[in-house]
């Protein structure tokens, strides 16, 4: 019998336990079982046992959903249910722990999935990741600004281990050795990509172990982060490797040369950004080596199975050289949809997953469709601005985050009074993240921090004015060094003509129940503000409430918060659960910051997913001269290589004068074809920075403009996370590169400092060429 047969009737008998304990458990919670770690393979009740999960996440599903999307988990053939917990959902005020309203009673939906003949593995943190706000780490962390998170600092340990201790009181009885269906633990999420403490992940575990938990423990990382992410005594899994022999390598480098072997994020999805295309994974690029790893004996988790919905203001963001929210919907093009419904993917892998089933056991019919129905047009007549029912202010002498006044999420009204005679130019320093400038009521701009923009012009109409900044805290990072800079609303100063301003009145605006205001029948042209409608419903199902000609905000549907919309897209639609709709009269609100195209809003069936529109607030694409530039030995005044690292590099040579300069990347680090630099500094005779603030670019070859912010004007913006790229989307051009600054005026130049991008990434340059000189370089069209 052919080698690759006997495994495939192997892994077939190792089903029954499984199915034999999910139907034992279901029925009395007294019945214990083992889960434990074998040399090569996971062992339940010392039997050989591979995991078929898949993540969900029952936070991003209403309650009354939870059961049905269990059973179509199932259907397909797992066997296992992999869920992230999010500390910031139980925790919303420090010492308040919430397991019982809305989404929050975790304990039922592992007791669910155990009925549904699913086991489970929770995923607590305390940071998650997810493309949730702030990787589920609560805001109230960030008040004062010093607790350091991911870390051992003694604040963050404690609150931690508080939330790790109160989730012991939930889930430890669900353990599989007490009953449960829970088989393993993660501990912390993918930190060899962040950090390699060990002592601060040594705490997570302990805390983990004296919370009450005694299943097996595993870390998740990639390959090549599991050296700073792995620690003693707990399995390392390995996410996003695709071949099972690298799987099994690294797993037994880090593990003392034994198994078992789990991928715990394979992924037949992806997620989105606003502003940015969908994602789409078709099943043809990933089915084939997802059978392969479970052929291969792999235990496997699909990240995500079903992703489902941000509701509310739940969704993260992240930093890839400029700020990148993530949008309400997490469809992620998972197997099942947002609204539940499977996908050709779904059915997909349900054949796959068929081989894997035990023969007296096969897998359960799918189970029916969910409904999704289309409301006619629903017209907002009733609206009221933002200045009609302000709550009381609060007073500072300059402006305050979010979350020194108490304000976990939501929108921030910052006021004071001004004067001058225009043209005025306003700076806001530090916006999170995004404003409407008005005066005197009257709308004059908007600000972006995706585009880096603080600074706007206007003429003030009389000598004294009312200045209104209202800011809307889209999602905290949730990857990566930026996750330590997360406070929302204004951060920095306000800088009117040149003169800080002082006294500012703020209205903090969580809108946590907007159907307070005192609505009104009448016009509002482009202030922000609410508008009301009410339709009736015969009956209740999922629709998808279409927000096209409406431009930025958010939406209630019965006092329950759907997620914020932008005319940007991709997402044009916002997911309504019908178990939130009533039969009769239903009541819709729409915040909307800018000024809409339309008062009036349908449901449809299918949700409108990859959709992009021309972005207002975009600064132009740079026009760079065409050609090649011409460099010349007398002009060559350094010449070397950089180093491995993160840190900052500095070169000397002797002084001269020069107005243009130019850095060559000759070749990189990592032998691939692109070239960046995070900063590049020029030093005086003296080693001293020179002032950058009239450089600007003379030339460059290539740069990254479409699939990232790649532009060369990133070399000094004083951001080291943002970089000039050469292009890797559409194009990837050889070496060498080329990038050319004009100085502005005659300096004198003494050396350069280059910092590179931080972490192992492409495009770090290694062999350079400088070169300066007074006049232009000449460019050869």
């Amino acid at each position: 019998m052919p080698p690759e047969l006997l495994r495939r009737i192997g892994y077939l008998a190792l089903l029954l336990p499984v199915i034999l304990l999910c139907s034992s458990v279901s029925r009395s919670s007294e019945k214990t079982h083992t889960f434990e770690l074998g040399k090569s393979d996971f062992l339940l009740d010392g039997k050989p046992f591979q995991i078929l999960s898949g993540e969900m996440h029952y936070a991003r599903i209403p309650r009354e959903y939870w059961r049905e999307r269990l059973k179509m988990a199932r259907a397909m053939g797992l066997n296992t249910i992999s869920t992230y917990i999010f500390w910031n959902y139980h925790e919303r005020e420090k010492g308040t722990f919430d397991f019982t309203t809305e989404s929050r009673n975790v304990a039922e939906f592992v007791r669910l999935a155990q009925e549904e003949g699913l086991l489970v593995i929770i995923r607590p943190g305390p940071y998650v990741c997810a493309e949730w706000d702030f990787g589920g780490i609560p805001w109230w962390l960030l008040k004062g600004n010093t607790v350091k998170v991911r870390s051992r600092d003694p604040r963050f340990l404690a609150a931690s281990k508080t939330y790790l201790t109160r989730l012991g009181e939930e889930l430890a009885p669900l353990q599989i050795s007490r009953g449960g269906p829970i088989i393993m633990v993660q501990v912390e999420n993918e930190y060899g990509s962040y950090g390699n403490d060990t002592v601060y992940l040594n705490a997570i575990r302990d805390d983990l172990r004296n919370a009450g938990f005694t299943v097996p423990f595993y870390t998740a990382d990639g390959p090549g982060q599991c050296r700073n992410g792995h620690i003693a005594g707990v399995l390392p899994a390995i996410n996003g490797d695709e071949i099972p022999q690298s799987i099994r390598d690294t797993v037994n480098e880090w593990n003392d040369g034994r198994g078992p072997y789990f991928s715990p994020e394979f992924y037949p999805g992806w997620l989105d950004h606003w502003g940015e295309e969908h994602s789409v994974l078709t099943v043809n690029e990933f089915i084939g080596k997802y059978d392969t790893l479970l052929r291969s004996g792999i235990s496997v988790s699909l990240y995500m199975f079903h992703g489902g919905t941000n509701f509310g203001f739940t969704s993260g963001a992240n930093y890839g050289g400029h700020y990148q929210p993530q949008p309400t919907s997490y469809d992620y093009d998972a197997p099942l949809d947002e609204a539940g419904r499977p996908t050709p993917k779904y059915l997909r892998l349900r054949e796959v997953l068929k081989n894997y089933q035990f023969e007296s056991a096969p897998l359960p019919d799918i189970p029916p469709t969910p409904r999704v129905m289309e409301i006619p047009t629903i017209k907002l007549q009733d609206a009221c601005t933002i200045f009609d029912t302000l709550p009381k202010p609060i007073h500072s002498v300059g402006t305050l985050p979010m979350e020194e006044i108490g304000q976990e999420s939501g929108y921030i009204l910052y006021r004071t009074q001004i004067s001058g005679r225009g043209p005025d130019t306003l700076i806001v320093n530090g916006i999170r993240d995004y404003a409407v400038v008005m005066v005197d009521h009257k709308r004059v701009g908007s600000l972006d921090r995706r585009h880096k923009q603080k600074r706007i012009t206007f003429s003030l109409s009389s000598d004294h004015a009312e200045l209104d900044l209202l800011v809307e805290a889209n999602g905290k990072i949730n990857y990566g060094r930026e996750l330590l800079e997360n406070n929302k609303g204004i951060i920095g100063n306000v800088v009117l003509n040149r003169t800080p301003l002082k006294e500012w009145d703020m209205v903090p605006l969580p809108m946590d129940n907007p159907s307070t205001q005192s609505f009104f029948h009448r016009d509002i042209g482009n202030l922000p503000a609410f508008y009301r409608g009410t339709f009736v419903c015969d009956s209740a199902a999922d629709t998808f409430l279409d927000l096209r000609g409406w431009t930025k905000g958010a939406v209630w549907i019965n006092g329950h918060n759907l997620g914020r919309y932008w005319y940007i897209g991709p997402q044009q639609t916002l997911y309504c659960p019908g178990v939130w709709l009533r039969k009769g009269r239903n009541e819709l609100i729409v915040f909307e910051m800018e000024k809409s195209t339309t008062r009036t809003i349908t449901g449809l069936k299918e949700p409108t997913l990859n959709s992009l529109y021309p972005d207002l607030l975009a600064p132009p694409l740079p026009k760079r001269p065409q050609g090649k530039i011409e460099l010349s030995n007398s002009d060559e005044i350094a010449s070397g290589s950089f180093a491995l690292g993160d840190s900052a590099q500095g070169f000397r040579f002797n002084t001269r004068s020069a107005r243009y300069v130019c850095l060559e990347s000759l070749s990189s680090l990592h032998n691939d074809p692109f070239a960046s630099i995070a900063e590049l500094y020029l030093l005086d005779e003296h080693g001293k920075k020179l002032d950058r603030s009239r450089w600007k670019i003379y030339f460059v070859d290539s740069e990254e403009l479409h699939a990232e912010d790649g532009r060369a004007e990133n070399v000094m913006d004083d951001d080291p996370e943002t970089l000039w790229h050469t292009q890797w989307g559409a194009a990837q051009p050889p070496h060498p590169h080329q990038i050319a600054i004009d100085l502005g005026s005659v300096e004198r130049i003494g050396g350069f400092v280059y910092q590179p991008r931080i972490g192992s990434s492409p495009g770090k340059i290694k062999d350079f060429m400088f070169y300066a000189r007074l006049k232009e370089f000449p460019i050869q069209h």
